[in-house]
């Protein structure tokens, strides 16, 4: 099958003109501009500037002979260089476009966040299978464990929490109510009863804040971002502090 030089070419970066001029110069042969603008169908002034470009890229050449100039096309050769040379060049600004990915986000105003939604009996296997996914090196909780048993199957919440390996992640959870099936090498506070009243639950894992809502029907929202997770994260770690300070938490803590 032949090959479309033509196509192949403008693949490669020429523009269709360049393309034409090129091909042309390089039956011909060394020639005038005349020749060249006749064979790629181009007027003079417009064929002068392909010429001047394609010379600058280094596939064309000129030359005089007597008093009149000639053109000549670069061998294919040169050519073939000319294209891996803007393959690397292409290479090395790619890699450096990928390393400055987050202050061009900041050009736009920084990263969105990304927000997902689930309800009824998938949000809570939605939510376990996210955090799977992330392989978090840690997983933060804020948690009213009597609303969790009060409005979810225990069966259904202790099913859905095999997906993950615990022993893999470190945990931390802020609670209000009676805890209940502690895990193994958790770490648990109880929530001062003048930090309020909720339901519900929040996780704090990688780049995520996660909400669940028990009462009613269940729902989920997944927000992915880093700067939302980071806020959530010293906000816990500041709460995690007061909690632990309190005297009645190392008492807590071995009735857990």
């Amino acid at each position: 099958m032949p090959v479309d030089f033509v196509k192949l070419l403008t693949d490669l970066g020429l523009t269709p003109t360049e393309t034409r001029v090129y091909l042309a110069s390089l039956k011909l042969g060394p020639t005038s501009v005349q020749e060249i603008a006749k064979v790629a169908r181009l007027s003079r002034t417009a064929t002068y500037d392909v010429i001047a470009a394609l010379q600058e890229r280094g596939l064309m050449s000129t030359f005089e002979r007597g008093k009149k100039k000639y053109f000549s096309a670069e061998e294919p050769e040169r050519a073939a260089a000319y294209f891996k040379s803007r393959t690397l060049e292409l290479r090395e600004k790619v890699e450096m476009f990928t390393r400055s990915l987050s202050e061009m986000k900041m050009l736009s105003g920084g990263e969105r966040p990304t927000v997902r939604f689930f309800d009824g009996r998938e949000a809570l296997h939605a939510l376990f299978a996210d955090l799977v996914s992330v392989h978090p090196k840690e997983l933060l909780e804020l948690s009213n464990v009597d609303s969790v048993y009060e409005h979810l199957d225990p069966k259904v919440f202790l099913e859905a929490r095999k997906a993950l390996d615990e022993s893999k992640v470190k945990i931390r959870m802020l609670f209000k109510g009676v805890q209940r099936n502690p895990r193994p090498g958790a770490e648990y506070c109880r929530l001062l009863p003048e930090f309020g009243d909720f339901s519900g639950e929040i996780w704090i894992y990688e780049n995520r804040v996660a909400f669940v809502e028990f009462v009613g029907k269940m729902i989920t929202v997944i927000i992915e971002s880093k700067g939302f997770a980071d806020m959530a994260r010293t906000l816990f770690r500041a709460a995690w502090s007061i909690c632990s300070a309190q005297p009645f938490h190392q008492q807590d803590r071995s009735s857990i």
